[in-house]
Parts: structure tokens; C-alpha cells; sequence
């Protein structure tokens, strides 16, 4: 697990290094800086990001504490499908990702069956090593997909579970992420009755596409993770999936195992502990605001805020 070696320099070379630099007329780190940060070591940790705004803020924020305690951090932004990161963090175009627990689980392990924050977390080490993979500790704060509907819509039919939607399955396009269909349309059917849908893929991660079609009514139901403001914002109906379909969806560091030493466990633990669902909430918010921060800015001033930078 621990073969491939990330250092951080010594004071030493690190003394020679700034010396250089500041013959050079270079700039000092800067978290603000998205290509590099903190001291230069003998490799690079890459941390990538899936295309949707909280796992660009998510890759900020780990990728700053760590650049802070003196790893050279790189970011490899807009990465698409879990298939398509999964396979570069195995290859090594990337080191580390977030991502979300019970997600993960299910690519390792489609036959996994854990779904509550504690039993997804104690399955993932087992599931993930095969493939070269292994995850910190999760935090508390949590984006679960989640089936939402107009106002309008629930109070015409009726609906406040994924159960009610049953009866309409024949009239309904759901609008989702294409890794969507694949993953919980037999769920949705065995666990829900809900079946013969049609379906819409819609690739921005329940974001102002999904938003759009909703509205509209293109679709009907969406996929729209829990911590998107959208959701609070348009007043939609989160419909309770009370027999739990979809697993825990706890923010986890995600690395090539090869990367996870104990001591960068420890810092991107310290940060995990810190990240609740209302902490994404409230950033997710500021992102979206009218001024519209960069998530750089946003990871900075959060992390400013929490006494870890």
C-alpha cells in the first residue's frame, strides 16, 4: 500500500530551493495558485475532479491542506464518469479524488448490499483493493442522489416517496447522469415498482441542464444530489427513498493505494472531520452566489475559517 513514495522536501533542500526561486523572480505557493502548491517535494500528487462544482471545491480543499503542509499539489479539473476516473487513478493521471462512499462501493462491488454511512465505510477497504484503489476516512457530511419533483407535480399525483411513483411509471422520463440507468434501474424496479420509465440522460450532475429540463417539464423526475441549492431554491420535492435504495453518500478521499501513507491519512482526516452535509450545503451556496467565487476562493477562505490553513 505504501510502495510509492511522496515526499516533502527537507529543510535543506527546501532553503536552496526558495533561494532559486526568488533569484528567479518566481512567485511563492499560494493556495489561490490551482496548479501548484506548497513546498517542492520529489513527486507530484494530482488530485482530480468529476465535472460538477462541489467536487471542483472538494478537490480544493484537500489539495490546499496539503499543499499547506508542504506537498507540490497539481489539479486535473472536469474528469467525467466514475469509469473514467476510476481508470486514471489506476493508471496514475491522477492520485486522488473525492468521491462519494456508497458510490464507490457499487462500482467495486455491484453485489455490495451495505447502505448505512457505517456499514458502506467498513465495506469499502475490502472492495476497493482489488482494484489498486483505497479510501481516507469519510466525513460526516453527506450528497446522496435523490428522485425530486415539482412542487406542482407531487401535489397533482400525490407523491412524497419514490414508492408513489409507481402507479405513473408509464408517463414518467427521468432525467439523470447516463451512469444512472445502468446502476438503478433494476433497483428501482425490485425495491420500488417503479418501472418502464423512459429515460433522459442529462450529463451535468443534477445541475442547470437537470434544473432546466425539470422546470420545464421535459422531465418529470430528476436525479439531484441533496447539498445542490437548487433543490432549497425552487422549492422541489425530494421524494423519501424509505425502503433505502440508494447507499450512504459520505464525502471519501479517493486514492491509488499506492499514495496513502499514514501521514497524508492524517491531514486529509483532520480536513474529512470537518466537512458535514450543512458545510456543503453552505458552500455549494457560495459558489453559486452572485458573485460567483471561484472554488479556489471559496476552499480558501473556508479553510481559513476552520483554523486548517
Amino acid at each position: 500500500m505504501f510502495s510509492r513514495t511522496i515526499t516533502r522536501a527537507a529543510p535543506a533542500a527546501l532553503a536552496v530551493a526558495l533561494g532559486a526561486l526568488a533569484l528567479a523572480g518566481c512567485a511563492s505557493g499560494d493556495p489561490l495558485d490551482t496548479s501548484t502548491g506548497g513546498a517542492p517535494g520529489d513527486s507530484t500528487i494530482t488530485i482530480g475532479n468529476q465535472a460538477f462544482p462541489e467536487s471542483e471545491l472538494l478537490a480544493q480543499i484537500y489539495g490546499q491542506v496539503l499543499a499547506a503542509n508542504g506537498y507540490d499539489v497539481e489539479y486535473e479539473a472536469g474528469i467525467g464518469s466514475r469509469e473514467t476516473f476510476i481508470t486514471a487513478l489506476q493508471d496514475g493521471s491522477i492520485d486522488m479524488i473525492p468521491d462519494y462512499s456508497g458510490n464507490a462501493l457499487i462500482f467495486a462491488d455491484p453485489e455490495a448490499t451495505a447502505t448505512s454511512p457505517e456499514d458502506v465505510e467498513a465495506a469499502l477497504p475490502e472492495a476497493l483493493a482489488p482494484l489498486g484503489l483505497a479510501a481516507a476516512a469519510a466525513a460526516p457530511g453527506e450528497d446522496s442522489d435523490a428522485l425530486v419533483v415539482t412542487p406542482e407535480f407531487a401535489a397533482a399525483n400525490d407523491l412524497s416517496t419514490i414508492g408513489d411513483l409507481a402507479g405513473l411509471s408509464q408517463a414518467i422520463t427521468l432525467g439523470a447522469n447516463t451512469e444512472f440507468e445502468p446502476r438503478w434501474r433494476d433497483g428501482l424496479a425490485e425495491v420500488y415498482g417503479f418501472e418502464g420509465w423512459t429515460f433522459k440522460a442529462i450529463d451535468d450532475y443534477g445541475g442547470p441542464g437537470t434544473l432546466a429540463d425539470l422546470l420545464a417539464g421535459a422531465v418529470q423526475v430528476a436525479d439531484i444530489y441533496t447539498t445542490t441549492p437548487s433543490i432549497a431554491a425552487n422549492d422541489l420535492v425530494v421524494l423519501e427513498d424509505d425502503n433505502d435504495l440508494f447507499a450512504a453518500q459520505n464525502v471519501i478521499p479517493l486514492f491509488n493505494s499506492e499514495i496513502l501513507t499514514d501521514e497524508i491519512a492524517a491531514i486529509v482526516d483532520e480536513v474529512s472531520a470537518k466537512i458535514t452535509t450543512q458545510t456543503l450545503l453552505e458552500l455549494n451556496a457560495r459558489m453559486a452566489g452572485d458573485d460567483k467565487p471561484s472554488a479556489a476562493q471559496v476552499a480558501k477562505d473556508w479553510l481559513t475559517e476552520q483554523g486548517l490553513l
